[in-house]
């Protein structure tokens, strides 16, 4: 029994070949298998003699009228009533590729009960983004509520092989997380702050500048980094804050 003959046997009876590409420790020696022997030159002659009698699918019977048809000239009427194939150029037919999403991290705080705050945070940008958030707290009179933090990435996992994950895969991924989170711990308010916070973990469509969901006060605001590059945006940001906490700013 030469070496193909072997794998066809074991194949049949479902064993799986296994060929280390070194000498496993305590195996014994190996040693060359049985190799099938070659074709002769007088097969090999026959198999190309007979290779051509069955280049056409087509019964014997058919050939004739297949070479008059093809032969005929082709009237008007006839060519009229060929159809073109427009394979590929269906939209619905063809499924259009997911947008992918660059990677990118999200800084989320928890502020008692009062607060979910999600920031579109900004590796390697040295500001003073932490400090900022605290004084925005401070304003709110919040910074002596117990403050809980993680930060989240995107994508998940780290897979040079997989392909590139698209945008509703983000959306879905992080939108689930922040009702998840949201059904643990309960919170009164929601901090959407940049736009990958805005576009990949709003569980509803933020039309408004507060929106509700489910009893619950969702804000779109700038994310931290953007509003230290841009300081004329914290009026806005604080005009904001006055009209969807009146009574937290009433003292300021």
């Amino acid at each position: 029994m030469n070496e193909l003959e072997r794998e066809e046997y074991l194949s049949v009876l479902g064993v799986a070949s296994y060929v280390p590409r070194f000498v496993l420790p305590l195996a014994p020696a190996p040693r060359q298998a049985q190799l099938p022997p070659a074709l002769s030159a007088v097969a090999t002659s026959q198999r190309q003699r007979a290779a051509p009698a069955v280049l056409s699918p087509l019964p014997q019977s058919a050939a004739p009228a297949v070479d008059s048809i093809a032969t005929a000239p082709a009237s008007d009427s006839a060519k009229a009533s060929v159809a073109v194939p427009t394979w590929g150029k269906s939209d619905e037919a063809v499924a259009q590729p997911q947008q992918a999403v660059q990677p990118f991290i999200l800084s989320c705080w928890r502020i008692g009960e009062e607060l979910l705050a999600v920031d579109s945070h900004e590796p390697g940008a040295a500001l003073p983004m932490e400090s900022l958030f605290g004084n925005i707290l401070r304003a709110l009179n919040w910074h002596q509520l117990p403050c809980q933090r993680e930060r989240l990435c995107w994508p998940i996992t780290e897979n040079p092989f997989a392909p590139a994950a698209g945008a509703s895969e983000a959306r879905d991924t992080f939108s689930s997380w922040l009702e998840a989170s949201c059904t643990r711990q309960p919170v009164k308010s929601i901090w959407l702050m940049g736009d990958e916070a805005r576009t990949f973990c709003t569980p509803i469509s933020l039309d408004e500048t507060v929106n509700n969901w489910q009893g619950v006060r969702i804000l779109p605001l700038p994310s931290l980094s953007r509003l230290l590059r841009e300081p004329e945006r914290k009026q806005n940001l604080w005009q904001l804050l006055c009209k969807a906490y009146p009574s937290e700013t009433r003292a300021q």
